[in-house]
């Protein structure tokens, strides 16, 4: 057993989720997409046992573990208004991601082969959702939600991300654009005391 599932609650445990997570100890590979996809499946039906590792962070997005081995990583993330993470990859690992609670934003990235990132789309995850991802993937999720609608979401890493490449916003498409917007704004005439222009 593992010493996240030892620290559960020791009521109203579902037998079925503890025999889950004991199950995870017997796997030998990592995981494909579709075994990550059914894992996450058949934990989110316990949100009353993960509710045990729900921790929020008032400075950052919080990575609360519920399982880790040598093949299977999984965390359950807790975002509150305005938190998100860091433009990234999942190089070498499958990532997959169901949404508790809230309502996530993905932005993805595409890597030409010269020059800066590339937005290439972005997405919506409503609770119930679920997403899987493979290796070099790069995206930024992020709550920007109203005042009080946190966001819950469970991930499953396989591998677990032993590394993971982080892209700064200077190494995207938008680089340049707080210059370019600095001096359009200088350039644009002051509007007399009267009124708008």
């Amino acid at each position: 057993m593992s010493a996240a599932a030892k620290h559960l609650p020791s009521t109203g445990q579902q037998p079925e989720f503890l025999a889950a997570l004991r199950a995870l100890h017997s796997i030998t590979e990592p995981l494909s997409e579709v075994a990550v996809r059914e894992l996450l499946l058949q934990l989110a039906r316990f949100p009353g046992e993960l509710s045990a590792f729900e921790h929020f962070n008032p400075e950052s997005y919080a990575r609360n573990r519920v399982f880790s081995s040598r093949f299977v990583d999984l965390l359950l993330l807790c975002w509150r208004p305005g938190q998100r993470t860091p433009i990234h990859d999942h190089a070498g690992s499958t990532c997959g991601v169901y949404v508790m609670r809230g309502e996530a934003i993905e932005i993805g990235f595409s890597r030409p082969s010269q020059g800066p990132l590339i937005p290439s789309g972005s997405a919506v995850r409503a609770a119930g959702s679920l997403t899987v991802n493979r290796d070099d993937d790069i995206h930024l999720v992020a709550n920007f939600a109203g005042p009080g609608q946190d966001l819950i979401t469970l991930h499953c890493y396989s591998p677990p991300l032993a590394s993971m490449r982080v892209f700064g916003e200077d190494e995207t498409f938008f680089a340049g654009y707080s210059g370019v917007a600095g001096r359009a704004l200088a350039a644009t005439p002051t509007p007399h005391k009267g009124g708008a222009t």
